[in-house]
């Protein structure tokens, strides 16, 4: 198949949706589909960071007019012009075209897929609605607000052939606000990545200054990730274990405000910051595994590819109870969940897998098992097989559009020829 995907989260802006899109990309292209990627225009200086990690068969374009955001240095906000994408699609000739988001490049996707007359396919990724994501990107957190991003989101994707959601909540939450197009449940996918010898990382949590004992997060550093929320708990943890440490991989809009909050809280000797590593290197290099137990306050995720990769590393997951983390994170099996934002629960649950190193050995080994349900090539298998249906109920559609078109009917008798049937 010949394949445009759209989406306003791509390289050189690491993320979890960049992260679904590429390896998702990478994987049908390895199966001989032909794929086109479409992304808003980045900075010149980062244009080409982190590309390296897509395969090369791909094709990568850009949106031409793409408004760079002052807060996120490399985040561009696509503005849709519809014709210069459009002559690339059409020169392209896509048997579809897949939306991963619904702003700039997806409501690009939706008008060349009118144009070219062909199915287009919707991954429902960010809770854009939610008061989270609303003061991330500083619009006013109210009912009105809310209602009106909800009702743009379900319009955009009422007006796909079918929609993929990481997870049954997110299914759920889309069809409670009005979602009428084909939703199917679709893991994100992440390729099962090697693993580093042991003596290996047990080298480099030393040059880290890590202890025996590391919590670790890994993903962007921004407000509604709720980081100050796993700060807090560890600052309670560490007073009664001193021997803990904390390890921060990522970086974003929010770095100063917790180093700040680090240093009140007495925390600066004993939280890590590795920074932003290239995901290619992260996996590579095993990075989740430089701390015992993974933990995250998010209440704002659908379906973390980071925590897919840290489970399927080995390691044990906290999270709270929230959208798509009780589908990843089952209670007691092979991680904890607590109340949102409820500091002295996740302090117990932290507390828990410290004492017990048995459990985390357990937890860990659950995590793995787990972990395999994601795997890329069974997640593409059922995305072929959506892309399959569709185009070909498409093909049936048109065929009895033609078929009952008086005109042909008429020119048809003229011509003395058989009316067309529906394809078989």
């Amino acid at each position: 198949m010949r394949i445009c995907i759209f989406t306003d989260s791509f390289l050189p802006r690491i993320s979890g949706v960049s992260s679904a899109v590429m390896n998702q990309a990478n994987e049908l292209v390895r199966r001989g589909h032909e794929v086109a990627i479409f992304r808003p225009k980045p900075p010149k200086h980062l244009r080409d960071l982190h590309v390296g990690e897509m395969d090369s068969r791909a094709q990568l374009h850009e949106v031409p007019l793409s408004i760079p955001d002052r807060r996120f240095p490399d985040l561009h906000i696509a503005v849709p012009t519809l014709l210069p994408s459009w002559n690339v699609v059409r020169e392209f000739q896509p048997d579809l075209i897949h939306a991963h988001t619904e702003w700039g490049c997806g409501l690009e996707g939706l008008f060349s897929s009118r144009l070219e007359n062909v199915p287009l396919f919707g991954t429902f990724h960010t809770f854009f609605a939610d008061p989270e994501y609303l003061r991330h990107f500083c619009m006013p957190d109210t009912w009105l607000t809310r209602k009106a991003m909800w009702k743009y989101a379900v319009g955009f994707y009422n007006r796909c052939h079918a929609v993929f959601t990481p997870s049954m909540a997110v299914r759920e939450r889309l069809l409670a606000h009005g979602l009428k197009s084909p939703a199917v449940v679709l893991s994100n996918g992440i390729e099962a990545p090697a693993r580093v010898a042991d003596d290996l990382i047990r080298a480099r949590r030393e040059a880290e200054g890590l202890a025996p004992m590391t919590y670790i997060y890994v993903g962007r550093i921004s407000s509604e990730k709720s980081l100050d929320v796993v700060i807090k708990a560890f600052g309670k943890v560490h007073a009664r274990h001193p021997d803990t440490r904390l390890a921060l991989v990522g970086s974003g809009n929010d770095e100063e405000n917790l180093k700040a909050l680090i240093q009140t809280a007495q925390l600066t000797d004993c939280v890590r910051w590795l920074g932003c590593i290239p995901h290619d290197v992260l996996i590579r290099d095993n990075i989740p595994r430089l701390g015992d137990v993974f933990v995250t306050a998010s209440k704002t995720e659908n379906q973390p590819v980071s925590i897919l990769e840290a489970m399927a590393l080995g390691l044990p997951m906290i999270g709270p109870d929230a959208k798509g983390m009780p589908e990843l994170i089952r209670d007691g099996q092979n991680g904890f969940l607590f109340p949102p934002d409820d500091i002295d629960l996740l302090t117990q649950r932290m507390e828990v897998l410290y004492r017990d190193e048995p459990l985390r050995k357990r937890m860990g080994e659950t995590a793995l098992q787990h972990a395999r349900q994601h795997d890329l090539g069974h997640v593409i298998d059922q995305l072929e097989d959506v892309y399959l249906t569709v185009l070909h109920k498409k093909k049936l559609q048109w065929g009895r559009r033609l078929r009952d078109w008086p005109g042909l009917q008429w020119l048809l008798r003229r011509r003395k020829r058989p009316i067309p049937q529906p394809l078989p």
